[in-house]
């Protein structure tokens, strides 16, 4: 009987053994998935930052000078307190891992235009992320077009009096 026991003993063992691993695989894995996803939802959190800055700062472009906003692809500086385009994309890795902002500016009709800010950065090694914010912009200011600069407007007061 006692070698039974000793064997029941050891089968009882290994099962403990087994589920005492299942158990903390399972919670480590939870830690690290947890943590995983904390550092992804802080790196997006920075990237949304980033593209609405590149965003705010084409819209100081544009209102310093919508002649400024030709099309093409660009990084941002600042220079003399205002916001202006230098080369074609910009640095941020400093607030991102590999991180590059790009301002993409694209014709869209005369005196209208679509604005994308890109940012976009090595989460992992093989999980790069992105993050695209896109608007359009109008140059109220500019000049009409021929079809609408020969419409006149008449206002009437409430009496339907010219």
């Amino acid at each position: 009987m006692m070698k039974n026991q000793s064997g029941q003993s050891l089968i009882e063992l290994l099962v403990a053994i087994g589920i005492f691993v299942v158990v903390i695989s399972s919670i480590a894995f939870l830690v690290i998935d947890s943590y995983v996803s904390g550092r992804l939802s802080k790196e997006i959190t920075q990237a949304n930052f980033l593209a609405e800055e590149g965003m705010e700062a084409v819209r100081s472009i544009r209102d310093n000078s919508w002649d400024d906003l030709s099309a093409g692809s660009y990084g941002l500086t600042i220079s003399n307190n205002n916001w202006i385009f230098q080369g074609t994309e910009e640095d941020v890795s400093d607030q991102l891992q590999t991180g590059v902002r790009k301002i993409i500016i694209e014709e869209v009709a005369p005196n209208r235009k679509k604005i994308t800010s890109q940012v976009g950065w090595q989460f992992a090694k093989l999980r790069p992320q992105e993050i695209q914010l896109i608007t359009y912009l109008t140059n109220w200011a500019g000049p009409l077009p021929p079809y609408l600069a020969q419409l006149r407007y008449r206002w009437r007061n409430d009496d339907g009096a010219e």
